[in-house]
C-alpha cells in the first residue's frame, strides 16, 4: 500500500542504541527509578494542614496532643521520602511499614483532638480523608513492592 510505512525488524547493529568505543552497549543494567512524587507531595500537604490546625490549639493541648500529631505527620513525610530514594528491597519495605504505623498513630491522635474539641467535625473529616488517601497510596506501593495483587 502506498503511504503506509511497514515496521522494519531491528537489525543486530541498531543505530538507535548508544554504544561505547568498543561497540558494546553502554546502557545501565538497571533503570533509574523516579520517586513516587505524588504520595510525598500529598504527605507534605497533610503535614502542612495539620501544622496549621495545631497552631490554633490551646497551649496545653498543643503541648500534649498537637506536637505528637505534627511529629507523626512529619514521620510519615520523612519515611516516605526515605522510601522513595531507597533501592527496592527490605529497607524500602521497612520504611513503608513504618509509614503505616505512623499513619495509625496519626489517626488516633486526630481522633483524640476531635473528641477533645480541638478539631471540628468537618476538620476531622478532612484530616481523615487526607490520611486515608495516604494509606491507600502506601498500601498500593507496598503491594507493588511485594509483587502481590489485591485480593
Amino acid at each position: 500500500m502506498l503511504g503506509r510505512k511497514e515496521a522494519m525488524p531491528p537489525s543486530d547493529t541498531d543505530a538507535s542504541q548508544p554504544t561505547d568505543s568498543q561497540g558494546t552497549d553502554s546502557q545501565p543494567t538497571e533503570k533509574a527509578e523516579k520517586p513516587p512524587a505524588a504520595v510525598v507531595e500529598d504527605a507534605y500537604a497533610a503535614w502542612l494542614w495539620i501544622d496549621e490546625r495545631v497552631a490554633s490549639f490551646s497551649t496545653l493541648a498543643r503541648r500534649q496532643l498537637g506536637h505528637r500529631a505534627i511529629d507523626a505527620a512529619l514521620d510519615v513525610l520523612l519515611d516516605l521520602t526515605d522510601a522513595a530514594y531507597s533501592p527496592r528491597g527490605p529497607l524500602r519495605l521497612e520504611r513503608l511499614a513504618h509509614v503505616n504505623r505512623s499513619l495509625a498513630r496519626l489517626r488516633i491522635l486526630l481522633r483524640g483532638a476531635r473528641d477533645r474539641r480541638h478539631l471540628s467535625i468537618a476538620q476531622h473529616e478532612h484530616a481523615m480523608r487526607l490520611v486515608d488517601n495516604l494509606g491507600r497510596q502506601v498500601g498500593g506501593w507496598l503491594r507493588a513492592e511485594r509483587g502481590s495483587r489485591r485480593p
